[in-house]
């Protein structure tokens, strides 16, 4: 028990260290925003965007999210080293594949149950050990989930962006207020983190609204238009159709939500450029229709990507499926269902059914 309070305490330490690197990087967040400084004046009276303040602030930036990013590492790293101890009290170490850090937790815990039968040890006992675990597990997800964000107000894409724009194009009054506002999207995300960290230790409470995914699927439409990977530039097409007005309060973890739903869009992405990689030029498109009807939300997201051949593959703990991994361990979490179809000649999809009675 002296342990299970001492890692306790060190990631309460270490969330407490994140509520100030966030107030630190929304300061530096805003100066993307501050009229009087992000335009110099060309000759002839031309306003152009001041790209040396967005590549400073950005380096900037990077500081902070470093620094978060090592806090979340470090947590994790209380937690493995937590769930070792504990695996070794039952000699459950061969249940478990720690050097990654990547569980299948329903699977984990299914194996666990069926060893502790062969164990000599009593129900109230076996049941503390199992809770103690599951209090883990629970962490690693809600650390996880605090990770995912990262990438959502990481300002590397849009300065990768920018940079690559001519003299007019950063006199364009029309496309300097579209990238003053995809930095707007991602200062949102930044706010939902904030949320995250401060409520860390507090229940979840019901929400009256889903109008946050229709702005975060707006800011994967244009990150996805300039999607990088090997430093390669991809074109992606995202078109996302919602129906998710709210009448009354319902029971949903939203990150959650909104995590499983970038996931599933980055995983879309990489089916994509898997299959742009193997067979040359193809068109680059992911559909996404959001809906809520009668206490089900229904996520389904389409892409015209590589089809795998067996979809169980994907469930495989390695590197390759940690994205496919993490989104079925938030669906568990959410006690919802996960499926996974290859189309035929059309690509892959992807569907979360979750129940907001729960």
């Amino acid at each position: 028990m002296e342990n299970l309070n001492n890692y306790k305490s060190q990631i309460s330490l270490n969330i407490s260290k994140l509520e100030n690197e966030v107030l630190i990087l929304k300061q530096k967040y805003e100066k993307f925003f501050s009229i009087s400084n992000i335009f110099s004046n060309e000759n002839g009276g031309k306003t152009r965007l001041n790209r040396q303040l967005y590549n400073e602030n950005h380096e900037d930036i990077q500081t902070s999210i470093m620094e978060i990013n090592y806090i979340l590492e470090e947590s994790l790293g209380f937690l493995k080293e937590e769930l070792k101890m504990l695996l070794a009290k039952y000699n459950q170490f061969e249940k478990l594949d720690l050097n990654e850090f990547l569980i299948d937790d329903k699977n984990f815990f299914e194996l666990l149950n069926i060893s502790l039968k062969s164990q000599i040890i009593s129900s109230d006992l076996k049941n503390r050990y199992i809770n103690d675990i599951k209090t883990i597990i629970d962490l690693k997800n809600r650390i996880n989930n605090l990770k995912y964000f990262i990438g959502n107000f990481d300002t590397s894409i849009f300065d990768k962006h920018i940079n690559k724009l001519g003299i007019e194009e950063l006199i364009n009054s029309s496309l300097i207020f579209e990238i003053i506002d995809s930095y707007a999207l991602q200062y949102e995300e930044l706010n939902k983190f904030e949320i995250e960290v401060f409520n860390f230790q507090k229940p979840k409470e019901k929400i009256n609204s889903l109008k946050s995914i229709n702005h975060l699927l707006d800011l994967h439409k244009r990150k996805v238009d300039q999607y990088f990977y090997a430093d390669v530039r991809y074109k992606i097409t995202l078109d996302f159709d919602t129906n998710i007005d709210i009448k009354k309060a319902i029971n949903l973890n939203l990150a959650y939500v909104e995590n499983i739903i970038s996931y599933l869009i980055e995983q879309s992405c990489m089916d994509i450029i898997k299959k742009e990689l193997k067979k040359g030029k193809v068109q680059k498109f992911i559909s996404i229709l959001i809906n809520l009807h009668k206490n089900k939300l229904d996520i389904t997201i389409k892409n015209n990507g590589f089809e795998v051949g067996d979809v169980y593959n994907l469930f495989m703990l390695n590197s390759e499926n940690k994205t496919i991994i993490e989104v079925k361990n938030l669906v568990n979490a959410l006690q919802g269902e996960l499926f996974i179809e290859t189309k035929e000649n059309e690509g892959m999809q992807y569907s979360v059914s979750l129940d907001t009675k729960n």
